[in-house]
Formats: structure tokens, C-alpha cells, sequence
């Protein structure tokens, strides 16, 4: 009777001490994966029709504006830009892409296919350093210190000509 005494409060200890692993483990899980940015995108182009054909140009411009509090920034940094490289290389423009902005042609010429130099892993590289720039001013800004709950917002663009690609941060707004 003493050893069923004994087992049955060893079970009982083990189940509470494996509740309260589990319980600490997912309170942890779920502090580290609350975080919300929120991400609006704008697209604006334009396309020439000659004879049949289809020519994009002069030039094309996506503009991502993403807000949320710094320590947001900062853990969702990984995600933020998977996402904003897989949502730009579904982009109908992204083909024409030029490496340096070309200002050799008249006004009156439509610029056809970019660059063949310029690949998708180019492209890719450069939004994630640009978009990593913003993130590390955001996580530690210099010349200011903002109050902890205030909003962010970086601004990227991304258009025609790879070098031209940027990302800031325009404004410390306040929540």
C-alpha cells in the first residue's frame, strides 16, 4: 500500500512539474511571436502600345510603406523582408529592371527590355540591403530617442533601376 502511495504521488509530481515546462515553454513561444507591422504597397507604371507591341516605360515604381513599433521592427526583421522580396519578384515589371539609370535616350524613346545582367538574385540583394539599412536605424536610432510604445514607418521604392532602390525612415510619427 506504502509503494502505491508513493507512486501515485511521484505520477502526481511529474505531472504537475511536466504542466508547468509546458506552460513556461508556451508563454515564452507566444511572447516571442506577438509582433504586427503593418505593410501598404502602391504600384505605378506605365506602358506603350506600337504596332502590336507592348513596351513598359519610361519607368515603373513600387513603394512599400510598413509601420509598427520598433521592437515589432525588430522581430518580425527576417519575415518583413522574405516577404517583401517574394511579393516584389511577382511583380509583371520586375523583367526590366536596368542596372544604372540610362538618361541617353530622348524623351520620345520607350525603353524596352532592361539589362540582362541584372538577375533576380541581384535584385533580391539588393532590397534585403536597403530594407536591412532602414531596420537597423529603426532598431538603433541615433541622434533621437524616441519613447518606447512610438510608431515607426520606413518607406522603401523600388523602380526601373536597380541603384536608384532605397529605404528610410521619413518620420518618427507618435502612436
Amino acid at each position: 500500500m506504502k509503494n502505491k502511495f508513493k507512486t501515485i504521488i511521484l505520477v502526481g509530481i511529474l505531472a504537475v512539474f511536466c504542466g508547468s515546462m509546458y506552460y513556461t515553454t508556451m508563454s515564452t513561444a507566444s511572447a516571442q511571436l506577438n509582433y504586427s507591422i503593418k505593410v501598404a504597397k502602391t504600384s505605378e507604371g506605365n506602358f506603350t502600345i506600337i504596332n502590336g507591341a507592348s513596351y513598359v516605360g519610361p519607368s515603373f515604381d513600387t513603394i512599400y510603406t510598413m509601420t509598427g513599433t520598433a521592437p515589432n521592427f525588430t522581430k518580425a526583421k527576417d519575415t518583413l523582408i522574405t516577404s517583401i522580396i517574394d511579393d516584389f519578384d511577382k511583380s509583371p515589371t520586375i523583367g526590366y529592371i536596368k542596372m544604372n539609370n540610362t538618361n541617353n535616350q530622348s524623351s520620345g524613346n520607350i525603353s524596352g527590355l532592361a539589362n540582362p545582367f541584372v538577375s533576380q538574385d541581384q535584385i533580391n540583394q539588393k532590397i534585403k540591403s536597403v530594407l536591412t539599412y532602414a531596420l537597423d536605424k529603426i532598431e538603433h536610432p541615433i541622434g533621437i530617442t524616441p519613447n518606447v510604445g512610438d510608431s515607426r514607418e520606413i518607406k522603401c521604392k523600388f523602380g526601373n533601376v536597380l541603384n536608384d532602390f532605397w529605404c528610410d525612415i521619413p518620420t518618427f510619427a507618435i502612436k
